[in-house]
């Protein structure tokens, strides 16, 4: 048993338009012997910081790559998924020193699936989203919180990064798992039924779980992400990570 699994980011037409790289990132990989276990990283950099995509970027490439070399059991605890989030947060300051910059210039917002066969841990620090659960019924693990501005989150550079991390253990088996950047939230998140939009997900996953070849879904995937359905909800960078558990094939990686 293992996971079909497609991703993509897209950049904004506000920043398209301004000249500004796509500040997003996502990695995902999966793990065990059978492929089991699934982790998928999602970063969003901030829109004030001059080198946010590298921050999103490293702060994604990094998060694979620890929990590769952790144990499995340690990451359903708050207070391992902290640790983690801490590593992260240091090889994003020693990147900042290594391109002369605060580390504030590498803000991020940050958000963990780690899914196995059945249990699942899930942290979040900022903006963004992820949902959860099977055709029948999909959650948001967490909903997003208030910011006093607009525009306004938490990121993985700041000090007390710690007190904003949200976290969760799940016991169960879960067949759909999307990630996304808040650049997304007004289309897949219902905010009158403070849930996700039910139909948004379930023909994106039945898509993907029904395709003999995922790879073919990737062109299709980011003209939608680009499409003016979407653009014209928002001018901010899309990120989207859908991963189906299934018995079949696993798509190439498409990293952002």
């Amino acid at each position: 048993m293992t996971w079909t699994v497609l991703g993509e980011s897209v950049i904004g037409t506000g920043h398209r338009t301004r000249s500004v790289p796509c500040q997003d990132a996502f990695r995902f990989r999966l793990l065990g012997p059978a492929g089991e276990w699934l982790v998928v990283a999602v970063a969003d950099g901030a829109g004030s910081a001059s080198h946010a995509d590298i921050g999103a970027t490293v702060a994604c490439d990094e998060f694979v790559r620890l929990v590769e070399q952790r144990d499995f059991d340690s990451l359903l605890t708050r207070n391992g998924v902290i640790q983690l989030f801490a590593d992260v947060r240091g090889s994003i300051i020693a990147a900042a020193e290594t391109q002369g910059v605060r580390p504030r210039e590498m803000a991020c917002t940050a958000l963990l699936a780690l899914v196995g066969p059945e249990s699942a841990a899930f942290a979040q620090l900022g903006d963004g989203a992820i949902v959860a659960g099977s055709e029948s019924d999909y959650r948001t693990v967490f909903w997003p919180e208030p910011a006093e501005y607009a525009n306004v989150t938490d990121f993985l550079t700041d000090e007390l990064f710690a007190e904003t991390v949200r976290f969760e253990v799940s016991n169960g088996r879960h067949s759909d798992v999307a990630v996304f950047t808040d650049g997304l939230q007004r289309l897949a998140l219902d905010y009158a039924a403070v849930g996700p939009h039910q139909e948004f997900f379930r023909p994106l996953f039945h898509r993907l779980r029904s395709e003999p070849d995922p790879e073919t879904l990737f062109e299709p995937f980011r003209a939608f992400l680009d499409s003016p359905r979407v653009n014209e909800r928002t001018d901010d960078d899309k990120t989207l990570v859908l991963a189906a558990r299934c018995s079949a094939h696993v798509s190439t990686p498409c990293s952002g």
